[in-house]
């Protein structure tokens, strides 16, 4: 019989796998959805943005379109909760790569 408790470490480097390949389970929808994006023709979308000008880049098309079929796939509408949820679900941070979690401005639709 054990006489301690197993404590988590959060200072540990990395909780998830370094490959954002292993996140999720190869069958999730994500990757049917990020898939099925990437056979869309966007150029139409693509033309409108603005690329080399002043300020930051603006988010992919594919990028957005792709984070928007999976929030409406699991009920969710609301531009802040895509937000919320791109910085602390692993299939939302799977589409935006982790680290570029767009503003909620900048996935209303």
């Amino acid at each position: 019989m054990a006489q301690f408790f197993r404590e988590p470490d959060r200072r540990q480097r990395f909780l998830l796998p370094v490959d954002m390949m292993e996140w999720l389970p190869g069958d999730d929808i994500v990757h049917l959805i990020i898939d099925a994006v990437a056979l869309m023709d966007l150029s139409r979308f693509e033309a409108t943005c603005r690329i080399g000008g002043a300020g930051q880049a603006p988010f992919s098309p594919r990028m957005l379109l792709s984070l928007l079929i999976y929030a409406y796939s699991h009920g969710v509408r609301s531009s802040r909760a895509i937000e919320r949820l791109c910085r602390r679900d692993a299939g939302y941070r799977f589409i935006v790569s982790a680290t570029n979690a767009p503003p909620f401005a900048g996935s209303a639709g």
